[in-house]
């Protein structure tokens, strides 16, 4: 059964490497060294950094790439919108029983029909989540319109700053190489099925949906960062709970149920 990974020390915190000035990364044996514009130094202890969000103007050695590497540290490249233009992941050591269900998941016609199945029921848990935590405001015809265009047409209007959806997409992935899963699955016709797309899709309704309460405790002078990485304190659990349901969504197709 799947586990909530620990790729890091306790305390572990992503590191963000903003595009406001121009940055250079090398490193030491043990520790991350940024320089910016400004001639300053900062040092991050590898223990300390769970993974790396890291703008186009930052400038890394290779040095400082393979160490990361090496530790387990994926780094995810954002545009100056926040878009996630691409994650460079450690390399996997271990095969797991799950990530190997899941590849073979979406291989045969039948399976990929079972993926499909399985991404509009999770859709429609986020918007039972929705429910659960925003009855007061959800009149039923807002439900109703909500769940023809979210878990139907896969569709809903985001409310929050793109550059969450960036962070979301970089954390989605950090995730999915803690437990041994590929960010990309291949269909039977040899079509590719993003996993962390999909995946970070449907963290992003859930944010957005939930953008009022978010908007309710939020400070004025609090950037996105700071809100995303307090959301997933929060709310992190909803990824854990998503795998696990593909996971056993998997093992249901290959005949294999887990037992709880």
């Amino acid at each position: 059964m799947l586990n909530q990974a620990q790729a890091a020390a306790p305390g572990a915190r992503a590191l963000y490497l903003g595009a406001r000035d121009r940055k250079q990364v090398t490193c030491t044996g043990e520790a991350l060294v940024v320089r910016n514009e400004r001639r300053q130094t900062l040092r991050y202890p590898l223990e300390r950094v769970s993974r790396v969000v890291s703008s186009t103007v930052t400038d890394w050695s290779g040095d400082a790439l393979a160490l990361c590497l090496r530790s387990g540290i994926g780094i995810t490249w954002v545009d100056g919108q926040g878009n996630a233009l691409g994650t460079c992941y450690p390399q996997q050591r271990r095969h797991p029983e799950h990530a190997t269900a899941v590849e073979l998941l979406t291989e045969s016609t039948e399976g990929l029909a079972r993926y499909h199945n399985w991404l509009r029921a999770r859709r429609m848990a986020v918007l039972k989540h929705w429910g659960s935590t925003q009855a007061e405001r959800i009149s039923p015809a807002l439900w109703e319109a909500t769940k023809r265009d979210w878990v139907y047409g896969r569709r809903f209007t985001p409310h929050l700053p793109l550059a969450l959806q960036g962070h979301c997409r970089a954390w989605v992935g950090a995730q999915l190489a803690a437990h041994g899963l590929q960010p990309q699955l291949w269909g039977p016709a040899a079509q590719p099925i993003d996993l962390d797309h999909d995946l970070s899709e449907l963290l992003w309704a859930d944010m957005n949906l939930s953008a009022g309460s978010l908007a309710d405790t939020s400070r004025p002078d609090e950037s996105a960062t700071t809100l995303f990485e307090r959301w997933t304190i929060c709310n992190g659990a909803a990824l854990v709970l998503h795998l696990h349901s593909l996971y056993r969504t998997a093992m249901q197709s290959l005949n294999q149920v887990p037992s709880e």
